[in-house]
């Protein structure tokens, strides 16, 4: 079995799979909008309410994970560069808190799960550093 790597190869498929039905068979464009949306809804509900999403095929969860800093902080170098010194950053507007992405695959019928990665991207990565710096929301630990 071939897997979909990009959205114009599961396009193809979608559109093989549902060649005999002529209402699902729509143009790559009002595909590719579908999707956009879809994935922009997921994103919002995951951001805004702290929702969990249950990855179809068994593939796991993904959400926002809080972590405590514990001891590990991480070096504000910016700051370390200004003053010639080791400055860390100390979270105060999330009392101390890491916030990230986190697909968990504990329950996920993969093989070899710890090769397969999830990685945000930038905008996304960005819209959760701004949500934490003017909103109160309480995410999984």
């Amino acid at each position: 079995m071939k897997r979909n790597s990009t959205l114009i190869e599961s396009y193809k498929a979608y559109i093989e799979e549902n060649k005999d039905i002529e209402a699902l068979c729509v143009d790559y464009t009002t595909y590719r909008k579908l999707c956009v949306e879809f994935n922009e809804k997921i994103i919002n509900s995951m951001l805004k309410d702290a929702y969990e999403f249950k990855l179809p095929f068994g593939l796991g969860t993904l959400r926002i994970k809080k972590t405590p800093s514990k001891n590990k902080k991480r070096v504000d170098w910016k700051s370390t560069k200004e003053y010639n010194t080791k400055v860390f950053h100390l979270n105060l507007h999330t009392d101390g808190f890491y916030y990230r992405w986190h697909w968990k695959k504990k329950d996920s019928i993969l093989t070899n799960k710890s090769l397969y990665s999830f990685t945000p991207t930038r905008k996304n990565k960005r819209e959760l550093a701004g949500l934490l710096k003017t909103n109160n929301v309480e995410f999984f630990e």
